[in-house]
């Protein structure tokens, strides 16, 4: 049987459900928990390149271009050969198998790049022990989809080979395997703005997850020291796979449930443009906060990035209230304005903490350099990404209030939270985020924080000089501490430390 995609290894009724599945055996806990019947679990699949001659098959499309017929103007697939294996009998602590794709490299390349270890090795970056509760929500999600949307577009498939390929050659000290992965990044560009003039692949669910796989290649192996091209280049990514969502509009990522998991899965990380460059974001309009999740409900973390995606908003107020030109009245308005906004954020800030009190963690001692260590990733990647949306929020407040960041020296104030210690909090965290089991995964969730924070408490050193080089030690770290340290180093570059004014990635 050839040209038939992956499947979810949760559960026979969560997969019919569409829901997700907690993998426990003999019935999983979502099932019982609904009283309802568990249907076990099939063979897990996997693929096998088959480099058999004869004419590939056509492939089946899947989704919402599904049609009867292949399209001459589809990409060329190999063919791959779907094998059955016995599941793990506690997926609790399921190992990652070595999963082959059907590889569609250049000619030059195949012999010596291609191998089992090259999607596997990609896939472990993001769970390098391979236990299922080492990851987040958004990289479980991401790690699901990615072997099945690879083998739908080539665009897609040579991008994440080049992050394999690339991290394969590091960890063995093989150049020549380094120099072909950054040989197959190039190309993969090159694949994707084909793949841009194909109407059939400009809208199908793997290109969409591209520039997310090249972002990450630039974040891992883009450095260049003391220049801002490895952050212009992460932008630009982040910036194109924005764009590339706001053409489906967002009427598409309600009705297809793969779009909506990438949607959801992608805005916390496509706010990162717009919290840097300090602009509004379209993400913050009305409708992208609701229609793609008509007939849904939202999670606990969709309806906190609803409130980070106003944050951009109040950067750009507080930086016109702090630097630009205008008349008493106009910075009076600006200000009650301002003001407003930030008292509105607030109280729904407040009601999220209140109603989702279980989603965060809470460390008793917020007073002292010692580490903070959660329950879990999932507890942990929530917690910063709410201590950063209280940063934030309540620094802008401080600022339309009158008070100057960079001469205050409190903790608290009467009437509302102080942003220092939120940004505290975040420093004392990186440590748990950079321990070796989370892999990516803890550098993706705790780099934005960190970034953040640094910047808040740099305005004014004095107070948290012990909590700044508390950092300082760790991400000298060899591996991913330096590799994060690399990556914020070059997004400092884009920024004028004093204000925080950001230069426009065109002239970067």
């Amino acid at each position: 049987m050839v040209g038939v995609p992956g499947r979810s290894k949760g559960c026979v009724t969560c997969r019919k459900r569409k829901k997700g599945c907690d993998l426990a055996q003999p019935e999983c806990g979502q099932c019982k928990e609904r009283g309802i019947t568990c249907g076990g679990y099939d063979s897990d699949r996997i693929f096998i390149y088959q480099t058999g001659g004869g004419s590939p098959r056509s492939i089946p499309k899947v989704g919402r271009h599904a049609t009867a017929s292949k399209s001459p103007e589809q990409p060329h697939r190999h063919t791959m050969q779907i094998v059955h294996v016995k599941p793990a009998s506690d997926p609790g602590t399921q190992k990652f198998r070595p999963v082959s794709v059907p590889i569609m490299l250049p000619d030059g390349l195949a012999r010596s790049a291609y191998s089992e270890k090259t999607i596997a090795t990609f896939l472990s970056m993001y769970n390098p022990e391979g236990i299922i509760r080492t990851t987040n929500t958004d990289a479980k999600e991401f790690v699901s989809l990615l072997p099945m949307l690879s083998t739908r577009d080539e665009a897609l498939q040579m991008a994440a080979l080049a992050v394999g390929i690339t991290q394969l050659g590091i960890t063995s000290n093989n150049e020549s395997l380094t120099r072909q992965g950054r040989t197959l990044y190039g190309k993969a560009l090159k694949e994707t703005a084909v793949a841009l003039q194909n109407p059939f692949r400009a809208n199908s669910e793997s290109l969409l997850v591209v520039p997310r796989v090249m972002a990450l290649f630039d974040m891992l192996f883009g450095a260049e020291p003391n220049t801002t091209s490895q952050a212009k280049s992460w932008l630009n990514h982040c910036e194109g796979e924005l764009a590339m969502i706001v053409s489906r509009g967002p009427e598409l990522f309600a009705e297809n449930d793969e779009a909506h998991m990438l949607f959801t899965n992608a805005r916390y990380r496509l706010l990162g443009p717009a919290t840097r460059a300090r602009k509004p974001t379209i993400l913050n309009e009305e409708r992208w906060k609701t229609i793609p999740w008509k007939g849904r409900i939202k999670s606990s973390d969709d309806v906190l990035i609803d409130i980070l995606c106003g944050i951009p908003e109040l950067l750009e107020a507080v930086d016109k209230l702090q630097f630009q030109c205008m008349s008493e009245q106009e910075r009076e308005g600006l200000q009650v304005y301002t003001l407003a906004r930030c008292w509105t954020l607030h109280f729904e800030l407040e009601a999220w903490v209140n109603d989702k009190a279980n989603a965060i963690y809470t460390p008793k001692i917020v007073n002292n350099s010692t580490s903070i260590t959660f329950p879990n990733i999932d507890v942990a990647s929530v917690t910063v990404r709410y201590w950063l949306t209280a940063l934030f929020l309540y620094s802008c407040l401080d600022i339309a209030s009158g008070i100057d960041p960079s001469t205050d020296n409190l903790l608290s104030h009467p009437d509302r939270p102080h942003p220092r210690p939120f940004a505290r909090m975040i420093m004392k965290s990186v440590g748990y985020f950079l321990q070796e089991q989370f892999g990516i995964t803890g550098v993706m969730a705790i780099w934005p924080p960190l970034g953040h924070a640094l910047f808040y408490l740099n305005r004014n050193r004095k107070p948290d000089e012990e909590y700044i080089m508390s950092i300082m030690r760790i991400w000298h770290q060899p591996k991913l501490p330096s590799t994060m340290r690399v990556f914020l180093k070059s997004f400092r570059e884009t920024v004028d430390m004093n204000t925080l004014l950001a230069r426009p990635v065109s002239e970067l």
